[in-house]
């Protein structure tokens, strides 16, 4: 299946693609983040030899992964600190809330999936599925190392600033338990090889005890 089909659809993509860079210029932690998501997602699903269709529908799913942090407080999307646990649980009802609103566009079903499990991990732990290795979507799979990346390589008030260099190796560290491993070794392939470079971490966000 191709990506955004009549111009409703593509209409109604343009207007959340809207909404999420609304809600990226509120937010210093998520500026940039839903496009950067989308190029790195386009490039890891092209290196695997994905069809253009479904690069683009991959492409799509990046700018859009995060559209349910809209419904997330701002006094915690924007908090400086680190999150407590009950916040942290709060922040993962961002993919519930996505899904949520990406529910009425049926054509871009890749997509919805791509969005709802985008925090799955390879070892079955992650959420809010549980799903484990060829069980998630390739979508998801993904955007996952994508958004990874992007978490390693921008500043965040609770982790120190990787390099690329640096980024890819902690991805190959955690491929096969946190991350796909056929798709972090495409987006290391292509980084190595210059073929690229055109919220959410592998791990839960620091958190405060609870008082």
């Amino acid at each position: 299946m191709g990506g955004p089909g009549s111009g409703e659809e593509r209409l109604t993509v343009a207007v959340l693609e809207a909404l999420v860079h609304a809600l990226e210029a509120k937010s210093g932690s998520l500026a940039g983040h839903s496009s950067r998501v989308s190029a790195y997602a386009a490039t890891i699903a092209t290196e695997l030899g994905l069809a253009d269709a479904e690069v683009d529908l991959v492409r799509t799913a990046g700018r859009l992964h995060d559209l349910g942090m809209i419904g997330i407080r701002e006094s915690v999307l924007d908090k400086a600190g680190r999150l407590t646990r009950d916040e942290y649980e709060h922040v993962k009802r961002h993919v519930e809330i996505g899904v949520h609103i990406l529910a009425p566009l049926t054509q871009l079903s890749p997509v919805i999936q791509a969005v709802k499990g985008h925090h799955e991990r390879w070892d079955g732990a992650g959420y809010p599925d549980g799903l484990a290795g060829d069980a998630i979507p390739v979508g998801a799979r993904v955007i996952h190392v994508a958004e990874v990346y992007d978490a390693l390589t921008t500043e965040r008030p609770y982790q120190n600033t990787f390099s690329e260099a640096e980024a890819i190796e902690r991805l190959e560290e955690i491929a096969g338990s946190v991350l796909d491993p056929v798709a972090v070794d495409a987006f290391a392939a292509s980084v190595r090889g210059r073929r690229t470079l055109s919220f959410v971490s592998l791990d839960p966000p620091p958190m405060e005890e609870d008082s």
